[in-house]
């Protein structure tokens, strides 16, 4: 096999705005459904990033 191994689906936490957004973008690159613990943290530092990623069809929901 040749070149990076494809991103998968994971669960994963990050604590703080910096990671939680690393993690977001990573799972957006994925294959399947990431659950990001920690999320509320993007709502502090990034709140108009959500609404961006979800105009350019990216499901993001929170629970």
């Amino acid at each position: 096999m040749q070149g990076p191994s494809a991103l998968t689906a994971a669960h994963v936490a990050g604590e703080g705005i910096p990671t939680v957004a690393a993690l977001l973008t990573a799972a957006l690159a994925a294959d399947g459904i990431s659950n990001i613990q920690g999320f509320y943290h993007l709502q502090r530092g990034y709140s108009a990033l959500l609404p961006k990623l979800a105009a350019l069809d990216a499901e993001l929901t929170q629970h």
